[in-house]
């Protein structure tokens, strides 16, 4: 997973030394597949790392091979969005489901 400046400047802002950022997909939404973001403070060993502080379980990881986390710093709802490519987003844009090629 590529992760912006933007959005590590604000990881960094928001998390202790002693936590990490957890991405992860897990199923659910009215598409299918939905993207979560929780602060790890006890990381697993076969965790893979995308940064110092941001991290994701092996299968969530293939998901995020081509994957982008970035912040979107708006006045009205600041947000982290991940962009997966080769995926669409449903009509609420809070799950997605993979294109077929």
């Amino acid at each position: 997973m590529n992760v912006t400046q933007k959005a590590q400047e604000r990881i960094d802002q928001t998390l202790t030394d002693a936590e990490a950022l957890r991405v992860e997909v897990n199923g659910g939404g009215c598409s299918g597949f939905i993207v979560s973001f929780k602060k790890e403070v006890d990381p697993k060993g076969g965790d893979i790392w995308a940064t110092h502080n941001v991290l994701t379980d092996s299968t969530s990881a293939a998901f995020f091979t081509t994957a982008t986390l970035d912040f979107s710093d708006d006045a009205f709802a600041p947000t982290f969005k991940v962009d997966i490519p080769n995926t669409k987003s449903c009509g609420c844009g809070s799950s997605f489901t993979l294109e077929e090629h």
